[in-house]
């Protein structure tokens, strides 16, 4: 009877440790990458498949800083991010103006970037622009 109950508290012993372990990394690492990714589908994402399919009046908006416009974007493309979003719409006024029913293509460094999604989402609510993609994929594909 007594080595039965050595036995239980040894297990209670090492099952508390065990969940103090556990907890003190979980603790220590909160921004622990996921065990998986699942990206959310969005309407308003398009490859860059679906971007050709399109018209070949697209308004390209790079919303990248402009340091990265300057080393290299897609011909034609106006740059509008948020970190100077007043000053490049006031630049842009006229050219956004005409975009008005044209399909408008906003893109960044690539899926991961959200600066693409934030400024798209501007464009929709502030401006008026519709409709307003989002470029999923390698803006360089389109670079020539």
């Amino acid at each position: 009877m007594k080595r039965l109950r050595v036995t239980f508290v040894q297990a209670i012993v090492i099952l508390a440790i065990s969940v103090g372990i556990a907890g003190a990394a979980a603790w220590m690492h909160p921004r622990a990458p996921a065990w998986y990714v699942v990206t959310a589908v969005n309407s308003w994402d398009l490859t860059p498949e679906q971007v050709r399919d399109l018209d070949d009046e697209v308004v390209w908006i790079d919303a990248r800083t402009e340091a990265d416009f300057e080393k290299g974007h897609i011909k034609g493309a106006l740059l509008l991010n948020e970190d100077e979003w007043g000053d490049l719409v006031f630049e842009h006024q006229d050219t956004l103006q005409a975009a008005m029913g044209k399909a408008v293509v906003v893109y960044c460094d690539g899926t991961g970037c959200e600066r693409s999604q934030h400024v798209a989402e501007k464009l929709r609510q502030l401006i008026g622009l519709d409709p307003v993609y989002v470029l999923r994929g390698d803006w360089r594909e389109f670079q020539k």
